[in-house]
């Protein structure tokens, strides 16, 4: 029996549908449940390959080489993982960069889908996108809020780690303000962009996370000063004043006691050959032994390897024991943890990952990509984001869903 085409359009327009509001719940419950998380993104796929499968004729050429960087990041974890462990006695599927690895392959299909027919549904798509991360951002922040009031230490969601929790929800917040400051200067759109703005930094603070704490506004301010240059002097002025009063208030609570250990520990660090603990002196101990093992093997090893090379160096200089405390989790630097493993063409390629996107983003004046991607690099400056599979998934997604926004509101502009 012959399909119509009326059926084979409202096919198409269910699966484009089910699979976007799939990727936006995804992001949505990373916060808030990772299971759920888990399996929406999983049946995000589902939906996708079933509308390559009966649409394979249909994508969008502009956007492969997006789809390329996620494609060659996913494939530099699996092709390692398999290179140093298959047939060994250290074979562990569930290896975390491995999963990292296969999740950005997953996502490739995804993006595919979405991209090849996003330009059918131009309307619909922004509505989707527009509430879905409204109602993602209202979420995260009242269950932050929730942690917060029930006297949590620090606020790091469903995630269960403060630091990873806060990376991914400052992405979020981003783009969030940045697609509300794109649409109509109003008076309402710009005092709600404060509000935003005061609501995340708040919960941001609770999370307890220096970087991000310090990188949060200095990244908004970038990106607004750089892609809305037509806001004028007078928005500006008033964020600049907003970030003032809350430097203010929360500098002596907050600010001013990470300012005071960072230097305290940095001190230690140095009086002490990096043999005590603390969480500076851990990572500058972890970096400075992870860049000779690189140069040691500088075209990647196993973890078991690396240890063992960690291990040599402690006891052949005696100096940054406490590197060994947290080395076998990562190296709290994205850049280095995986050139340390996957050698210097696995950092080649994450290196390009990082900037081909910035760049992108500032020539086509797609806000919510670069902030998505400047919060990716601040991040992995003192901490590993790609071994979570849930924050993995999550930026992904992120920059799926950035890019089709952008590509929407250009085709609305045209009209």
């Amino acid at each position: 029996m012959q399909i119509s085409e009326n059926n084979k359009a409202r096919f198409r327009a269910a699966l484009y549908f089910l699979a976007l509001g799939g990727a936006l719940l995804s992001v949505m419950l990373t916060f808030m449940d990772v299971k759920s998380a888990k399996v929406s993104f999983y049946w995000t796929f589902y939906f996708s390959l079933a509308g390559v499968l009966f649409h394979y004729k249909q994508y969008d050429r502009s956007r492969l080489w997006l789809l390329g960087l996620l494609l060659a990041f996913g494939l530099t974890k699996v092709i390692w993982f398999y290179w140093e462990y298959l047939g060994k006695v250290n074979f562990n599927p569930y290896n975390d960069y491995l999963n990292a690895g296969k999740r950005l392959l997953l996502a490739c299909v995804i993006g595919y889908w979405l991209f090849g027919q996003m330009h059918r549904f131009q309307r619909r798509s922004l509505d989707f996108i527009r509430y879905g991360l409204l109602i993602g951002f209202a979420a995260a922040t009242i269950f932050g809020f929730y942690q917060y009031f029930g006297s949590a230490s620090r606020v790091e969601f469903a995630l269960n780690r403060a630091t990873i929790s806060a990376y991914g929800y400052a992405m979020l917040s981003m783009m969030v303000l940045f697609l509300l400051a794109a649409e109509r200067h109003t008076l309402i759109n710009i005092l709600a962009c404060l509000g935003i703005f005061l609501l995340s930094y708040f919960v941001l603070m609770q999370t307890g996370t220096r970087n991000m704490i310090v990188a949060y506004p200095l990244i908004i301010l970038a990106v607004g000063v750089v892609q809305f240059r037509h806001f004028g002097w007078k928005t500006l002025f008033a964020v600049i004043v907003t970030l003032g009063i809350l430097i203010s208030l929360s500098y002596k609570p907050v600010i001013k006691p990470r300012i005071d250990r960072t230097l305290s520990e940095y001190t230690i660090y140095e009086n002490n050959d990096g043999n005590e603990n603390g969480s500076l002196t851990t990572r500058l101990a972890m970096w400075k032994v992870g860049a000779y093992c690189l140069q040691q093997h500088p075209f990647g090893m196993n973890s078991e390897a690396r240890t063992a090379c960690f291990e040599h160096y402690v006891n052949t200089y005696h100096k940054d024991k406490v590197s060994l405390i947290y080395e076998k989790v990562h190296l709290h630097n994205e850049v280095l943890d995986t050139a340390s493993l996957q050698g210097i063409q696995g950092a080649v390629v994450l290196l390009l990952f990082y900037f081909a996107p910035i760049v992108y983003a500032l020539r086509r004046r797609n806000a919510l990509l670069l902030a998505v991607m400047l919060g990716v690099v601040v991040s992995g400056l003192t901490d590993v984001v790609f071994i979570s599979r849930e924050l993995t998934v999550c930026i992904a997604l992120m920059m799926i869903i950035a890019e089709i926004w952008r590509a929407q509101t250009r085709s609305a502009l045209r009209r």
